[in-house]
Protein backbone atom coordinates (compact mmCIF):
# COMPACT_ATOMS: atom_id res chain seq x y z
CA UNK A 1 0.00 0.00 0.00
CA UNK A 2 1.21 3.59 -1.02
CA UNK A 3 0.45 6.20 1.51
CA UNK A 4 0.75 10.30 1.14
CA UNK A 5 0.10 12.14 3.63
CA UNK A 6 -1.27 15.72 2.54
CA UNK A 7 -0.86 19.16 4.54
CA UNK A 8 -2.05 22.81 4.63
CA UNK A 9 -0.95 25.62 6.43
CA UNK A 10 -1.65 24.65 9.73
CA UNK A 11 -0.56 20.92 9.60
CA UNK A 12 -2.12 17.62 8.53
CA UNK A 13 -4.65 18.41 6.31
CA UNK A 14 -8.36 17.78 7.89
CA UNK A 15 -10.01 16.96 4.34
CA UNK A 16 -8.95 16.21 0.64
CA UNK A 17 -10.98 15.99 -1.42
CA UNK A 18 -10.83 12.52 -3.71
CA UNK A 19 -12.79 13.78 -6.68
CA UNK A 20 -11.79 12.47 -9.95
CA UNK A 21 -8.59 10.22 -7.96
CA UNK A 22 -7.20 7.58 -9.36
CA UNK A 23 -3.96 4.91 -10.03
CA UNK A 24 -1.34 5.12 -11.84
CA UNK A 25 0.73 1.79 -12.71
CA UNK A 26 4.14 1.03 -14.93
CA UNK A 27 3.40 2.28 -18.78
CA UNK A 28 0.88 5.57 -18.19
CA UNK A 29 -2.06 2.31 -17.46
CA UNK A 30 -4.51 3.36 -14.97
CA UNK A 31 -5.01 0.21 -12.48
CA UNK A 32 -7.47 -1.06 -10.04
CA UNK A 33 -7.89 -0.73 -6.59
CA UNK A 34 -9.39 2.17 -3.91
CA UNK A 35 -7.93 5.47 -2.52
CA UNK A 36 -9.02 6.32 1.23
CA UNK A 37 -8.40 9.45 3.56
CA UNK A 38 -7.95 9.80 7.29
CA UNK A 39 -6.13 11.64 9.16
CA UNK A 40 -4.42 13.72 6.96
CA UNK A 41 -3.07 10.54 5.09
CA UNK A 42 -4.33 9.46 1.61
CA UNK A 43 -4.23 5.90 1.10
CA UNK A 44 -3.62 3.71 -2.28
CA UNK A 45 -4.89 0.06 -2.16
CA UNK A 46 -4.33 -2.22 -5.16
CA UNK A 47 -3.74 -5.88 -6.19
CA UNK A 48 0.10 -5.80 -7.18
CA UNK A 49 3.16 -4.50 -5.19
CA UNK A 50 3.82 -2.93 -8.02
CA UNK A 51 5.45 1.26 -7.83
CA UNK A 52 1.85 3.42 -8.27
CA UNK A 53 1.17 6.78 -8.27
CA UNK A 54 -1.87 9.00 -7.91
CA UNK A 55 -3.13 11.32 -9.48
CA UNK A 56 -5.99 14.09 -7.85
CA UNK A 57 -7.71 17.28 -8.13
CA UNK A 58 -5.63 19.67 -6.31
CA UNK A 59 -5.77 23.80 -6.67
CA UNK A 60 -2.91 25.20 -7.74
CA UNK A 61 -2.05 28.94 -7.14
CA UNK A 62 -2.95 31.13 -10.50
CA UNK A 63 -2.80 27.47 -12.85
CA UNK A 64 -6.41 26.62 -11.39
CA UNK A 65 -7.89 23.80 -10.08
CA UNK A 66 -6.47 20.98 -12.18
CA UNK A 67 -6.18 17.25 -11.88
CA UNK A 68 -2.39 16.73 -11.62
CA UNK A 69 0.09 13.35 -10.66
CA UNK A 70 2.73 11.82 -8.72
CA UNK A 71 5.62 10.20 -10.07
CA UNK A 72 5.15 5.78 -9.60
CA UNK A 73 6.49 5.56 -5.83
CA UNK A 74 7.21 1.82 -4.23
CA UNK A 75 5.40 1.00 -0.68
CA UNK A 76 6.95 2.33 2.31
CA UNK A 77 6.50 2.75 5.84
CA UNK A 78 6.50 6.11 6.27
CA UNK A 79 3.81 8.14 4.01
CA UNK A 80 5.56 9.87 0.95
CA UNK A 81 5.12 14.26 1.34
CA UNK A 82 1.83 14.05 -1.22
CA UNK A 83 3.09 17.90 -3.03
CA UNK A 84 6.68 17.17 -2.65
CA UNK A 85 5.61 13.98 -5.12
CA UNK A 86 3.08 16.15 -7.24
CA UNK A 87 6.09 18.67 -7.66
CA UNK A 88 8.64 15.86 -8.45
CA UNK A 89 6.46 14.60 -11.38
CA UNK A 90 5.80 18.09 -12.84
CA UNK A 91 9.96 18.85 -13.01
CA UNK A 92 10.84 15.05 -14.36
CA UNK A 93 8.14 15.50 -16.96
CA UNK A 94 9.47 18.57 -18.08
CA UNK A 95 13.04 17.26 -18.02
CA UNK A 96 11.56 14.03 -20.75
CA UNK A 97 9.64 16.96 -22.43
CA UNK A 98 12.25 18.97 -22.84
CA UNK A 99 14.58 16.12 -24.72
CA UNK A 100 12.01 14.55 -26.27
CA UNK A 101 10.65 17.93 -28.69
CA UNK A 102 14.03 18.67 -29.08
CA UNK A 103 14.25 21.57 -26.90
CA UNK A 104 17.58 20.94 -24.62
CA UNK A 105 19.58 23.86 -25.95
CA UNK A 106 16.79 26.65 -24.57
CA UNK A 107 18.78 29.61 -23.16
CA UNK A 108 18.94 30.64 -19.43
CA UNK A 109 17.42 33.54 -19.98
CA UNK A 110 13.94 31.80 -22.09
CA UNK A 111 11.20 32.66 -19.80
CA UNK A 112 10.44 28.80 -19.80
CA UNK A 113 13.31 27.64 -18.51
CA UNK A 114 13.78 31.13 -15.76
CA UNK A 115 10.47 29.59 -14.55
CA UNK A 116 11.59 25.84 -14.88
CA UNK A 117 14.99 26.76 -12.71
CA UNK A 118 12.80 28.46 -10.20
CA UNK A 119 10.53 25.31 -9.98
CA UNK A 120 13.27 22.75 -9.56
CA UNK A 121 15.10 25.21 -6.97
CA UNK A 122 11.84 25.50 -4.59
CA UNK A 123 11.68 21.68 -4.99
CA UNK A 124 15.29 21.40 -3.69
CA UNK A 125 14.79 23.71 -0.94
CA UNK A 126 11.44 21.70 0.30
CA UNK A 127 13.76 18.09 -0.07
CA UNK A 128 15.76 19.72 2.98
CA UNK A 129 13.05 21.23 4.51
CA UNK A 130 12.19 18.52 6.60
CA UNK A 131 15.57 18.10 8.29
CA UNK A 132 17.34 14.93 8.83
CA UNK A 133 15.21 11.47 7.98
CA UNK A 134 13.47 10.24 10.87
CA UNK A 135 12.48 14.05 12.23
CA UNK A 136 9.06 13.77 13.15
CA UNK A 137 8.39 17.51 13.04
CA UNK A 138 5.21 18.54 11.59
CA UNK A 139 6.66 22.08 10.79
CA UNK A 140 8.79 20.84 8.93
CA UNK A 141 6.62 18.62 7.20
CA UNK A 142 4.10 21.60 6.20
CA UNK A 143 7.20 23.42 5.49
CA UNK A 144 7.90 21.31 3.05
CA UNK A 145 4.61 21.10 1.58
CA UNK A 146 4.42 24.62 0.98
CA UNK A 147 7.85 25.07 -0.84
CA UNK A 148 6.49 22.00 -3.30
CA UNK A 149 3.26 23.23 -3.88
CA UNK A 150 5.08 27.23 -5.06
CA UNK A 151 7.27 24.38 -7.05
CA UNK A 152 4.47 23.02 -8.52
CA UNK A 153 2.77 25.92 -9.24
CA UNK A 154 5.76 27.22 -11.17
CA UNK A 155 6.43 23.90 -12.83
CA UNK A 156 2.81 23.61 -14.41
CA UNK A 157 3.02 27.65 -15.75
CA UNK A 158 6.67 26.58 -17.56
CA UNK A 159 5.21 22.93 -18.54
CA UNK A 160 2.32 24.82 -20.24
CA UNK A 161 4.84 27.15 -21.60
CA UNK A 162 6.66 25.08 -22.95
CA UNK A 163 4.02 22.72 -24.56
CA UNK A 164 2.68 26.05 -26.15
CA UNK A 165 6.15 26.84 -27.70
CA UNK A 166 6.23 23.32 -29.26
CA UNK A 167 2.65 23.99 -30.53
CA UNK A 168 3.42 26.87 -32.50
CA UNK A 169 6.33 25.69 -33.86
CA UNK A 170 4.74 22.01 -35.10
CA UNK A 171 1.69 23.77 -36.32
CA UNK A 172 3.16 25.96 -38.32
CA UNK A 173 5.16 22.93 -40.30
CA UNK A 174 1.57 21.30 -40.76
CA UNK A 175 -0.02 24.39 -42.02
CA UNK A 176 2.36 26.10 -43.62
CA UNK A 177 0.90 27.05 -47.36
CA UNK A 178 2.95 25.28 -50.10
CA UNK A 179 5.98 26.96 -51.56
CA UNK A 180 6.96 27.78 -55.55
CA UNK A 181 9.24 25.07 -54.87
CA UNK A 182 6.74 21.96 -53.77
CA UNK A 183 3.76 23.52 -55.84
CA UNK A 184 2.33 22.86 -58.87
CA UNK A 185 0.03 25.54 -60.76
CA UNK A 186 -2.56 23.14 -60.58
CA UNK A 187 -2.17 23.47 -56.75
CA UNK A 188 -2.41 27.08 -56.84
CA UNK A 189 -6.10 27.21 -55.94
CA UNK A 190 -7.14 30.19 -53.29
CA UNK A 191 -8.93 27.62 -51.22
CA UNK A 192 -7.13 25.39 -48.61
CA UNK A 193 -10.39 23.86 -47.07
CA UNK A 194 -9.74 20.57 -49.33
CA UNK A 195 -5.65 20.70 -49.45
CA UNK A 196 -4.24 17.54 -48.70
CA UNK A 197 -2.32 16.62 -45.47
CA UNK A 198 -3.78 19.56 -43.57
CA UNK A 199 -5.23 18.92 -40.16
CA UNK A 200 -9.33 19.49 -40.78
CA UNK A 201 -11.21 21.66 -38.75
CA UNK A 202 -15.53 20.56 -38.19
CA UNK A 203 -18.47 20.44 -35.44
CA UNK A 204 -20.91 17.92 -34.05
CA UNK A 205 -24.24 18.59 -34.86
CA UNK A 206 -26.99 16.92 -32.72
CA UNK A 207 -30.61 16.50 -34.50
CA UNK A 208 -32.67 18.88 -31.95
CA UNK A 209 -32.14 22.07 -34.12
CA UNK A 210 -32.07 22.59 -37.95
CA UNK A 211 -31.88 26.29 -39.25
CA UNK A 212 -30.76 28.48 -41.86
CA UNK A 213 -28.60 30.72 -39.67
CA UNK A 214 -26.87 27.56 -38.33
CA UNK A 215 -26.13 26.16 -41.77
CA UNK A 216 -24.82 29.18 -43.04
CA UNK A 217 -22.20 29.36 -39.61
CA UNK A 218 -21.37 25.61 -40.63
CA UNK A 219 -20.47 26.09 -44.10
CA UNK A 220 -18.70 29.66 -43.40
CA UNK A 221 -16.55 27.98 -40.92
CA UNK A 222 -16.05 24.17 -41.03
CA UNK A 223 -13.97 21.59 -43.51
CA UNK A 224 -16.65 18.93 -42.09
CA UNK A 225 -19.30 17.93 -39.85
CA UNK A 226 -19.96 15.55 -37.61
CA UNK A 227 -23.28 13.89 -37.28
CA UNK A 228 -24.09 12.52 -33.72
CA UNK A 229 -26.16 9.53 -34.90
CA UNK A 230 -26.56 8.35 -31.03
CA UNK A 231 -28.53 5.25 -30.64
CA UNK A 232 -30.42 6.38 -27.55
CA UNK A 233 -31.88 8.70 -30.13
CA UNK A 234 -32.68 6.96 -33.31
CA UNK A 235 -34.16 3.91 -31.21
CA UNK A 236 -35.32 5.51 -28.01
CA UNK A 237 -38.07 2.75 -27.78
CA UNK A 238 -36.85 -0.98 -29.00
CA UNK A 239 -38.27 -1.71 -32.69
CA UNK A 240 -39.42 2.10 -33.42
CA UNK A 241 -36.33 3.94 -35.26
CA UNK A 242 -36.51 7.38 -35.86
CA UNK A 243 -34.45 8.96 -38.94
CA UNK A 244 -35.84 11.97 -39.82
CA UNK A 245 -33.81 14.80 -37.20
CA UNK A 246 -30.50 13.09 -38.29
CA UNK A 247 -31.65 13.39 -41.89
CA UNK A 248 -32.04 16.96 -41.97
CA UNK A 249 -28.36 17.60 -41.33
CA UNK A 250 -26.58 15.11 -43.17
CA UNK A 251 -28.59 15.75 -46.86
CA UNK A 252 -28.06 19.47 -46.05
CA UNK A 253 -24.01 18.60 -45.57
CA UNK A 254 -23.98 16.47 -48.42
CA UNK A 255 -26.60 17.94 -51.25
CA UNK A 256 -26.12 21.90 -50.59
CA UNK A 257 -22.94 22.81 -48.61
CA UNK A 258 -20.77 19.60 -50.14
CA UNK A 259 -19.31 19.04 -46.96
CA UNK A 260 -17.89 15.81 -45.61
CA UNK A 261 -19.87 13.76 -43.17
CA UNK A 262 -18.37 11.97 -40.11
CA UNK A 263 -21.13 9.76 -38.48
CA UNK A 264 -21.10 8.10 -34.76
CA UNK A 265 -20.72 7.14 -32.46
CA UNK A 266 -22.53 3.81 -33.49
CA UNK A 267 -22.43 2.06 -30.88
CA UNK A 268 -21.84 3.77 -27.23
CA UNK A 269 -21.45 2.11 -24.85
CA UNK A 270 -21.80 5.43 -22.43
CA UNK A 271 -24.96 6.92 -20.56
CA UNK A 272 -25.87 9.55 -22.90
CA UNK A 273 -25.54 6.58 -26.19
CA UNK A 274 -27.28 3.51 -24.61
CA UNK A 275 -30.99 3.84 -25.50
CA UNK A 276 -32.98 2.43 -21.60
CA UNK A 277 -34.22 -0.21 -22.97
CA UNK A 278 -31.03 -1.76 -23.66
CA UNK A 279 -29.98 -2.07 -19.70
CA UNK A 280 -31.98 -5.07 -19.14
CA UNK A 281 -29.50 -7.05 -21.32
CA UNK A 282 -26.71 -6.16 -19.52
CA UNK A 283 -26.10 -9.32 -18.55
CA UNK A 284 -26.23 -11.14 -21.83
CA UNK A 285 -23.46 -10.47 -23.95
CA UNK A 286 -25.11 -12.53 -26.81
CA UNK A 287 -28.26 -10.91 -26.93
CA UNK A 288 -26.49 -7.65 -26.93
CA UNK A 289 -23.79 -8.60 -29.14
CA UNK A 290 -27.34 -9.40 -32.25
CA UNK A 291 -28.95 -5.59 -30.97
CA UNK A 292 -25.94 -4.04 -31.80
CA UNK A 293 -25.24 -5.85 -35.27
CA UNK A 294 -28.87 -4.89 -36.15
CA UNK A 295 -27.71 -1.45 -34.98
CA UNK A 296 -24.92 -1.37 -36.89
CA UNK A 297 -26.46 -3.09 -40.15
CA UNK A 298 -29.50 -0.32 -40.66
CA UNK A 299 -27.64 2.95 -39.73
CA UNK A 300 -24.87 2.01 -42.00
CA UNK A 301 -26.95 0.33 -44.82
CA UNK A 302 -29.27 3.45 -44.50
CA UNK A 303 -26.65 6.31 -44.25
CA UNK A 304 -23.76 4.58 -46.56
CA UNK A 305 -24.13 7.01 -49.46
CA UNK A 306 -23.44 10.12 -47.30
CA UNK A 307 -21.29 9.54 -44.45
CA UNK A 308 -17.28 8.68 -45.55
CA UNK A 309 -16.17 8.06 -42.16
CA UNK A 310 -17.70 6.53 -39.46
CA UNK A 311 -16.72 6.05 -35.14
CA UNK A 312 -17.74 2.70 -35.19
CA UNK A 313 -18.08 1.84 -31.13
CA UNK A 314 -17.18 4.39 -28.28
CA UNK A 315 -16.60 3.70 -24.74
CA UNK A 316 -16.54 -0.39 -24.96
CA UNK A 317 -13.04 -0.31 -22.42
CA UNK A 318 -14.99 1.84 -19.80
CA UNK A 319 -17.33 -0.54 -18.65
CA UNK A 320 -19.83 2.49 -17.52
CA UNK A 321 -23.39 0.97 -18.31
CA UNK A 322 -21.93 -2.91 -19.06
CA UNK A 323 -19.84 -4.87 -17.61
CA UNK A 324 -17.85 -6.61 -20.06
CA UNK A 325 -14.82 -8.99 -20.66
CA UNK A 326 -11.72 -8.49 -21.65
CA UNK A 327 -12.57 -10.20 -24.45
CA UNK A 328 -15.97 -8.93 -25.08
CA UNK A 329 -15.07 -5.54 -25.53
CA UNK A 330 -12.37 -7.08 -28.38
CA UNK A 331 -15.34 -9.01 -29.98
CA UNK A 332 -17.88 -5.85 -29.78
CA UNK A 333 -15.30 -3.91 -31.41
CA UNK A 334 -14.66 -6.18 -34.89
CA UNK A 335 -18.07 -6.38 -34.71
CA UNK A 336 -18.52 -3.10 -35.24
CA UNK A 337 -15.27 -2.66 -37.80
CA UNK A 338 -15.90 -5.54 -39.72
CA UNK A 339 -20.11 -4.99 -40.14
CA UNK A 340 -18.96 -1.04 -41.48
CA UNK A 341 -16.21 -2.70 -43.98
CA UNK A 342 -18.83 -5.52 -45.33
CA UNK A 343 -21.61 -2.62 -46.14
CA UNK A 344 -19.09 0.08 -46.85
CA UNK A 345 -15.73 -0.87 -47.67
CA UNK A 346 -14.39 2.53 -48.90
CA UNK A 347 -15.43 3.94 -45.98
CA UNK A 348 -12.49 5.30 -42.98
CA UNK A 349 -13.34 3.01 -40.05
CA UNK A 350 -12.74 4.98 -36.15
CA UNK A 351 -12.02 3.28 -32.94
CA UNK A 352 -13.39 5.96 -30.43
CA UNK A 353 -11.26 6.41 -27.09
CA UNK A 354 -14.25 7.94 -24.73
CA UNK A 355 -11.96 8.86 -21.66
CA UNK A 356 -8.16 9.26 -22.76
CA UNK A 357 -6.88 9.27 -19.48
CA UNK A 358 -8.31 6.23 -17.82
CA UNK A 359 -9.66 7.54 -14.18
CA UNK A 360 -12.29 5.42 -14.92
CA UNK A 361 -10.38 2.33 -14.38
CA UNK A 362 -9.52 2.83 -10.60
CA UNK A 363 -13.58 2.99 -9.62
CA UNK A 364 -14.90 0.56 -12.24
CA UNK A 365 -14.77 -3.13 -11.97
CA UNK A 366 -13.65 -4.97 -15.33
CA UNK A 367 -12.67 -1.77 -17.04
CA UNK A 368 -9.25 -1.49 -19.10
CA UNK A 369 -6.78 1.08 -19.26
CA UNK A 370 -7.80 3.18 -22.51
CA UNK A 371 -4.17 2.64 -23.19
CA UNK A 372 -4.20 -1.14 -23.04
CA UNK A 373 -7.40 -1.19 -25.17
CA UNK A 374 -5.68 0.75 -27.63
CA UNK A 375 -2.94 -1.58 -27.44
CA UNK A 376 -5.02 -4.75 -27.76
CA UNK A 377 -7.10 -3.83 -31.03
CA UNK A 378 -3.88 -2.46 -32.52
CA UNK A 379 -2.32 -6.35 -32.07
CA UNK A 380 -6.02 -8.03 -32.85
CA UNK A 381 -5.64 -7.73 -36.48
CA UNK A 382 -8.99 -5.74 -36.33
CA UNK A 383 -8.31 -3.72 -39.46
CA UNK A 384 -9.91 0.20 -38.27
CA UNK A 385 -7.75 3.35 -39.69
CA UNK A 386 -7.52 5.33 -36.50
CA UNK A 387 -7.96 6.58 -33.59
CA UNK A 388 -10.68 8.61 -32.44
CA UNK A 389 -9.88 10.21 -29.32
CA UNK A 390 -12.71 12.61 -26.76
CA UNK A 391 -10.40 15.73 -25.20
CA UNK A 392 -13.33 16.61 -23.15
CA UNK A 393 -13.17 19.10 -19.88
CA UNK A 394 -14.76 21.05 -17.26
CA UNK A 395 -17.62 18.46 -17.17
CA UNK A 396 -19.12 16.71 -14.34
CA UNK A 397 -19.55 13.40 -16.49
CA UNK A 398 -16.97 10.59 -16.03
CA UNK A 399 -13.45 11.50 -17.54
CA UNK A 400 -13.84 15.25 -17.80
CA UNK A 401 -11.83 16.83 -15.29
CA UNK A 402 -9.87 19.67 -15.70
CA UNK A 403 -6.21 19.67 -16.68
CA UNK A 404 -3.58 21.92 -17.84
CA UNK A 405 -2.08 21.92 -21.47
CA UNK A 406 1.05 19.93 -20.82
CA UNK A 407 -1.27 17.28 -19.68
CA UNK A 408 -3.12 17.58 -22.90
CA UNK A 409 -0.22 17.46 -24.70
CA UNK A 410 1.68 14.84 -23.34
CA UNK A 411 -1.94 12.19 -23.43
CA UNK A 412 -2.04 12.80 -27.03
CA UNK A 413 1.84 11.98 -27.76
CA UNK A 414 1.09 8.76 -25.81
CA UNK A 415 -1.77 7.76 -28.22
CA UNK A 416 0.98 8.78 -31.29
CA UNK A 417 3.31 5.66 -30.12
CA UNK A 418 0.25 3.82 -31.79
CA UNK A 419 1.48 4.66 -35.23
CA UNK A 420 -2.21 4.98 -36.30
CA UNK A 421 -3.74 8.25 -37.48
CA UNK A 422 -5.82 10.28 -34.59
CA UNK A 423 -9.04 12.17 -34.79
CA UNK A 424 -9.98 14.29 -32.06
CA UNK A 425 -13.94 13.74 -32.41
CA UNK A 426 -14.96 16.03 -29.61
CA UNK A 427 -12.99 18.45 -28.30
CA UNK A 428 -14.80 21.12 -25.64
CA UNK A 429 -14.80 22.87 -22.82
CA UNK A 430 -18.07 24.79 -20.82
CA UNK A 431 -18.59 28.50 -21.17
CA UNK A 432 -20.29 28.32 -17.23
CA UNK A 433 -18.94 26.58 -13.73
CA UNK A 434 -19.66 23.61 -12.69
CA UNK A 435 -23.69 23.33 -11.04
CA UNK A 436 -24.71 20.30 -9.74
CA UNK A 437 -28.08 18.83 -11.50
CA UNK A 438 -30.97 19.21 -10.01
CA UNK A 439 -32.06 15.39 -8.95
CA UNK A 440 -33.45 13.50 -11.71
CA UNK A 441 -31.80 15.24 -14.32
CA UNK A 442 -31.06 13.54 -17.35
CA UNK A 443 -27.39 14.86 -17.56
CA UNK A 444 -24.88 11.86 -15.80
CA UNK A 445 -22.87 13.34 -13.17
CA UNK A 446 -20.82 10.54 -10.95
CA UNK A 447 -17.92 12.59 -10.03
CA UNK A 448 -19.05 16.35 -9.13
CA UNK A 449 -16.90 19.80 -9.46
CA UNK A 450 -14.87 19.04 -12.32
CA UNK A 451 -12.32 22.03 -11.44
CA UNK A 452 -10.85 24.28 -13.59
CA UNK A 453 -7.94 25.98 -16.02
CA UNK A 454 -6.84 29.37 -14.59
CA UNK A 455 -9.99 30.93 -13.86
CA UNK A 456 -13.41 29.65 -13.47
CA UNK A 457 -15.48 28.19 -16.67
CA UNK A 458 -16.87 30.98 -17.99
CA UNK A 459 -17.90 31.85 -22.23
CA UNK A 460 -14.79 33.87 -22.40
CA UNK A 461 -12.68 31.18 -20.72
CA UNK A 462 -14.08 28.91 -22.89
CA UNK A 463 -12.70 30.66 -25.92
CA UNK A 464 -9.11 30.94 -24.17
CA UNK A 465 -9.16 27.52 -23.37
CA UNK A 466 -10.47 26.51 -26.97
CA UNK A 467 -7.55 28.74 -29.00
CA UNK A 468 -4.61 26.83 -26.89
CA UNK A 469 -6.53 23.38 -26.94
CA UNK A 470 -6.47 23.04 -30.33
CA UNK A 471 -3.33 24.37 -31.46
CA UNK A 472 -1.86 21.57 -29.30
CA UNK A 473 -4.29 19.05 -30.87
CA UNK A 474 -3.68 20.43 -34.38
CA UNK A 475 0.26 20.50 -33.94
CA UNK A 476 0.50 16.68 -33.59
CA UNK A 477 1.39 15.39 -37.07
CA UNK A 478 -0.48 12.23 -36.40
CA UNK A 479 -4.34 14.10 -35.85
CA UNK A 480 -5.20 14.34 -38.68
CA UNK A 481 -8.86 15.98 -37.99
CA UNK A 482 -10.31 18.14 -34.92
CA UNK A 483 -13.88 18.25 -33.98
CA UNK A 484 -15.65 20.87 -32.01
CA UNK A 485 -18.01 18.43 -29.38
CA UNK A 486 -21.40 20.79 -30.34
CA UNK A 487 -22.01 23.80 -32.11
CA UNK A 488 -24.94 25.12 -29.97
CA UNK A 489 -25.91 24.36 -26.80
CA UNK A 490 -28.54 21.52 -26.85
CA UNK A 491 -31.48 20.81 -24.55
CA UNK A 492 -31.74 17.02 -25.58
CA UNK A 493 -29.03 14.46 -23.88
CA UNK A 494 -26.27 17.92 -23.89
CA UNK A 495 -22.59 16.76 -24.92
CA UNK A 496 -21.57 18.75 -22.45
CA UNK A 497 -24.06 21.06 -20.44
CA UNK A 498 -23.16 25.10 -22.04
CA UNK A 499 -20.44 23.18 -24.18
CA UNK A 500 -21.44 24.64 -27.26
CA UNK A 501 -20.73 27.83 -29.17
CA UNK A 502 -24.42 29.00 -28.81
CA UNK A 503 -26.34 29.72 -26.54
CA UNK A 504 -29.84 27.61 -26.05
CA UNK A 505 -31.52 31.19 -27.31
CA UNK A 506 -29.75 31.14 -30.34
CA UNK A 507 -27.04 34.12 -29.25
CA UNK A 508 -23.31 33.73 -30.12
CA UNK A 509 -20.33 33.14 -27.42
CA UNK A 510 -16.96 34.48 -27.69
CA UNK A 511 -16.43 31.14 -28.71
CA UNK A 512 -17.87 31.29 -32.02
CA UNK A 513 -16.07 34.46 -33.31
CA UNK A 514 -12.66 32.66 -31.82
CA UNK A 515 -13.84 29.31 -33.86
CA UNK A 516 -14.03 31.67 -37.10
CA UNK A 517 -11.13 33.44 -36.53
CA UNK A 518 -8.81 29.68 -35.91
CA UNK A 519 -10.34 28.31 -39.17
CA UNK A 520 -9.16 31.37 -41.06
CA UNK A 521 -5.70 31.63 -39.31
CA UNK A 522 -5.06 27.76 -40.61
CA UNK A 523 -6.18 28.68 -44.10
CA UNK A 524 -4.11 31.51 -43.70
CA UNK A 525 -0.68 28.99 -42.79
CA UNK A 526 -0.56 31.14 -39.24
CA UNK A 527 -1.14 29.66 -35.78
CA UNK A 528 -3.85 30.04 -33.53
CA UNK A 529 -2.18 30.67 -30.60
CA UNK A 530 -1.07 33.91 -32.45
CA UNK A 531 -4.05 35.33 -32.05
CA UNK A 532 -5.19 38.13 -28.89
CA UNK A 533 -6.65 37.10 -25.97
CA UNK A 534 -10.31 37.14 -26.02
CA UNK A 535 -12.35 39.85 -24.65
CA UNK A 536 -16.06 40.10 -23.03
CA UNK A 537 -18.47 41.45 -24.77
CA UNK A 538 -22.41 41.29 -25.26
CA UNK A 539 -23.70 37.80 -26.91
CA UNK A 540 -24.45 38.32 -30.70
CA UNK A 541 -27.29 37.18 -32.40
CA UNK A 542 -26.07 33.75 -34.18
CA UNK A 543 -28.99 31.53 -34.78
CA UNK A 544 -33.37 30.98 -34.83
Amino acid sequence: MVRFAAYDDDGPAKGVPLLHAYLIGKEDLTIQGSIEFDSGVISCHRSTSEATGIALQIDIPVMGRLTVQTCLLPDAEEPYNLDLELARHRIMLLLNKFEQWSFSDLPADHPIMVGFEKARELFTKALIARGAPGDSSVAGKVQQAKLARQSLALGVEASERLAMLAAERDVLARIKPAGPSDASPADSSESTKAEPGKPKVGCALSSDRYAEPLQHIVQKNFDFVHSLTRWSEIEAEEGQRTFAPTDRWIEWAVRKAHLPVTGGPLIDLSHRGVPKWLGIWENDYKTLRELAYEHLKVVVTRYRRAISRWVAISGANANNEFGLKVEEMVDLSRLAVLTIRKLQPNATVLVEISEPFGEHVTHVDRSVSPILYAGILKESGIHFDGFAIRVQMGDGAPGRSSRDLMALSAMLDIYAEFEKPLHITAIGAPSAPYRAPEPGAKHRDLFGDPGFWRAPWSPVQQAQWMTQAMTIALSKPLVQSVCWQCLWDSDVLPEMRQGGLITSEGRAKPGLKRMNEICATLRNGRSPSALPQVEAGTPAPAAS
